[in-house]
């Protein structure tokens, strides 16, 4: 719960930056796709960007496995 307010914290300060790099740093995949729910399904300015960001890292992890 702790990076979805973080990322909401900094999307609504349109700190689109700092929203992305918290989701790239995550290594808790159901942290991310939670978020990546929220994100979905909301309309907030910016959460495109933060959607990319978390899939990306999502990947990574994947890929780490």
């Amino acid at each position: 719960m702790g990076l979805t307010v973080e990322v909401l914290n900094d999307l609504e300060a349109s700190n689109l930056q700092a929203a992305s790099q918290a989701a790239l740093m995550e290594n808790n995949a159901i942290a991310l796709i939670e978020l990546l729910e929220m994100l979905w399904s909301c309309n907030l300015e910016g959460a495109n960007t933060v959607i990319d960001a978390v899939l990306q890292r999502l990947l990574q992890l994947r890929a780490a496995r």
